[in-house]
Parts: C-alpha cells; structure tokens; sequence
C-alpha cells in the first residue's frame, strides 16, 4: 500500500529538513564536488550520531524522572499517563523546578536511593552520559583529554563515529531502556 496523503507530505518535509541540516546523503553525487563529498559524508555521520546520542540521553532521562515522579506521585496503574497530574501545581512545581534543574546522574543516584538498579544498568547510563556530555559541550570531541590519545571518541573499545561504535552505543541504550520501560509503563 502507498503512502497516505498526509504520510507523502510529512515525507517531503523530512526530505526538506534533511536538505537543510545537510544531511541529504542520497544526494551526495548530485550536490558536491568530488574533493568536498568525503568531508561531507563525514559532517553528516558526525551529525546522525550526535543527534541519536543526544536523542536516546534525553530518553533516559525522562525515563528516570518518570520513576522519580512516580514515587512521589503515585500512579495507580502504569498505562495511565501524566494527564492528571499535570492538573496539579504540586507536580508542575515538581517538574518544572525540580526535574528540569536536576542533571542524569542525579537523577539516577535519586532512583537507585528509591530501588536498587543493576549495576550494568547505571554502567550503560554512567558511559551513556559521558559519551553525550562530550558530544553536546564540544565540537571536536576527539580533542577532549579522554579522546586524545585515539583521536576518536571510543565508546567500549570502538569509534563512536562507525556503525560498530554505534551497535555498542545501543546495546547499552536497550539494556536501559529495557529495565527501566518495565519500570515506567508495566
């Protein structure tokens, strides 16, 4: 079955962003000269994982403010969502002030206070966080002291920036998210 109207619309303006975040990869042939399109390529790998990166951290993240929450809020049933308790001052002040201005590895010392979370788990989340802290706080993370001696940002004994690098990246994420969606959703 083809694409609904709705879908092919959504669909172009993927392609539109992707051309103008200069990721348009499909096209490489067609939009650079042959001395830029290795940078290119380049840029757009560096771009694709920053973005998962930065993507799955704020995943975690959320996932250990909704344990967070739910200990101080209590939610009858897991596939209830917040709806409610956004109603409430009391939870907005919470979130807003509180879960908003707490940084990952607080939050995950706050849950592992409430339950004793596996140790690969907070492994994964403790690798996950360094790896984002220096995609996001540098340009060229391979020049931060951790990376230096490879000249690579390694994520468990691979360059982040390969499709191996990034296979390490989520069989971590999974570990994490897999324990803690039981947590949040049942």
């Amino acid at each position: 079955m083809g694409l609904t109207r709705a879908e092919r619309k959504l669909q172009a303006e993927v392609q539109d962003i992707a051309l103008l975040v200069d990721i348009y990869f499909w096209a490489v042939e067609e939009n650079y000269k042959p001395k830029a399109r290795k940078f290119k390529l380049q840029l757009m790998v560096d771009k694709l994982v920053r973005s998962e990166v930065i993507y799955r951290y704020t995943f975690i993240d959320e996932l250990l403010t909704c344990v967070i929450c739910d200990y101080y809020f209590h939610r009858p049933k897991k596939n209830i969502s917040y709806r409610q308790l956004w109603r409430t001052k009391h939870f907005k002040v919470f979130v807003h002030f509180l879960m908003d201005e707490t940084f990952l590895l607080k939050k995950l010392a706050t849950v592992q206070a409430i339950k004793k979370v596996p140790t690969d788990v907070s492994n994964s989340i403790k690798r996950i966080n360094d790896v984002r802290n220096a995609l996001a706080h540098s340009l060229f993370p391979y020049n931060r002291r951790r990376y230096k001696a490879e000249g690579k940002v390694m994520y468990k004994g691979v360059n982040l920036f390969s499709r191996e690098g990034m296979l390490k990246f989520h069989e971590d994420y999974l570990i994490v998210e897999k324990y803690f969606s039981k947590m949040v959703f049942g």
